[in-house]
């Protein structure tokens, strides 16, 4: 988001008189805008509805008690938190999902929030076959975790006060940034993830890994976005891709398309990216889309039918879906595999796809 700062001229007159004009006091300097914190009304832009086979979103979006698209709304009030609760508990309570979820996302281009919810039909609980909770307590590798909770803290304070933007800005690490350093409070920071991460890869992998606090295990994979070598890098992610916690695997699958993207060959396994796109939540599969967008760019549509036989109804639905984190990256790899463009044309897309397959 960006912030308008405005500047005052001032104007100033020289007067003659008989004798010599004293120097005009200096004028004072212009006095920075105060930055604004972002607000948090948002245009309401509707609700998405991801994921079921078996009941109509006709029917789902019936239940729901969301305003109207094109509404301003608060999303720091009580009254849109009790929306969000009141929609589940109808819909979990008229239907039997295995998984039931619903996100918020907010769109900082155009100022608009969506509502996700996300479902997965019983009977289709492989889309969840994740590996089983660690129960390890893990210790802090060189006090590299509280450190960058230290950093996090710092950032969204920045942030809350309208200083820093909300996008990812710039970082040094090798493989992928998360969150931005590029503030006096922040730079210094980051040396120490530079220097400390290389040597405490295996500690770090053994947080992800082992830790039953999915907090923990999710800032160890942001962590080794600081390691040297993307190789050994998606070799040490790649399990967390399966991890119980939606928050884990958006970051590993995250910083694996980070990994792979402008490289020369392909680096992450293509079949594990085409797995996640089936995985329950939002976070899964925009993640996953975009790491598959990288794949795509490296080699092409060389495993075309491959991808349209495994994702293509995924592709096709997130493509149709007005949600950006959905459609961005779908279309993209429609777009690639294709050597077209038809947009938000969806017909278009899924007749594209059928004389594909």
């Amino acid at each position: 988001m960006k912030r308008l700062v405005a500047s005052l001229a001032l104007l100033t007159a020289c007067t003659t008189t008989t004798r010599q004009a004293e120097p005009p006091a200096a004028a004072p300097p212009p006095q920075a805008t105060a930055p604004t914190p972002p607000s948090p009304i948002f245009t309401f832009g509707g609700v998405e509805i991801f994921g079921s086979r078996k009941v109509p979103k006709e029917k789902l979006l019936e239940l729901m008690v969301f305003p109207a698209p094109g509404t301003p709304v608060d999303t720091s009030k009580q009254e849109f938190i009790q929306q969000l609760m009141e929609s589940k508990k109808r819909i979990t309570s008229a239907y039997s999902f295995a998984y039931s979820r619903m996100s918020v996302v907010q769109w900082a281009p155009t100022h608009t929030v969506r509502v996700t919810v996300d479902l997965v039909d019983t009977g289709d609980e492989w889309r969840m076959a994740f590996a089983p909770e660690p129960q390890g307590d893990v210790p802090d590798p060189d006090g590299l975790m509280a450190a960058w909770k230290d950093w996090l803290k710092k950032l969204w304070k920045l942030r809350s006060e309208g200083v820093l933007p909300g996008e990812t800005g710039p970082c040094r690490a090798p493989i992928g940034c998360y969150g931005r350093f590029d503030h006096p409070e922040l730079e210094p920071l980051e040396q120490r993830f530079i220097d400390g991460v290389p040597r405490n890869v295996d500690a770090l992998v053994r947080v992800m890994r082992e830790d039953r606090d999915a907090r923990k295990r999710e800032t160890a994979v942001m962590l080794l976005g600081y390691m040297t070598s993307r190789e050994e890098f998606v070799r040490a992610v790649l399990p967390s891709v399966r991890d119980s916690d939606q928050g884990v695997r958006n970051e590993a699958l995250r910083l694996l398309g980070a990994a792979q993207k402008d490289q020369k060959r392909v680096i992450i396994p293509l079949e594990t990216v085409l797995e996640a796109l089936w995985f329950p939540s939002a976070t899964d599969r925009n993640k996953a889309g975009w790491a598959l967008v990288r794949i795509v760019e490296t080699e092409g549509a060389v495993h075309r039918q491959q991808i349209l036989d495994k994702v293509g109804k995924v592709l096709l639905e997130m493509a149709g879906a007005q949600q950006e984190i959905d459609h961005q990256p779908a279309r993209k790899v429609l777009a690639l595999l294709s050597g077209q463009d038809f947009g938000d044309d969806v017909a278009a897309w899924r007749r594209w796809v059928e004389q594909a397959r």
